[in-house]
């Protein structure tokens, strides 16, 4: 499966965001394709083992935003 090709056929109909293990948004996927994607990441990086921060080289600072996450889950972005 060409990944980048797969993905321009997404849509908000029939995809969503896969978010690393401190909820950041990686990569829009759905059922075809959310393996493939998984499998370029570390597994600690989407908190399946181990820890997020062995293999982040910098630290994710969370910016106040009045106690609202800056990634709301109602946004679609």
């Amino acid at each position: 499966m060409d990944l980048h090709e797969h993905k321009q056929t997404h849509t908000k109909m029939n995809s969503w965001w896969l978010n690393d293990a401190k909820g950041i948004p990686l990569s829009r996927v759905c059922d075809d394709c959310i393996e493939a994607v998984k499998k370029t990441y570390r597994p600690e990086v989407l908190g399946e083992c181990g820890r997020y921060e062995d293999v982040v080289e910098e630290q994710i600072e969370p910016d106040d935003h009045g106690g609202q996450s800056y990634y709301d889950s109602g946004y679609d972005y």
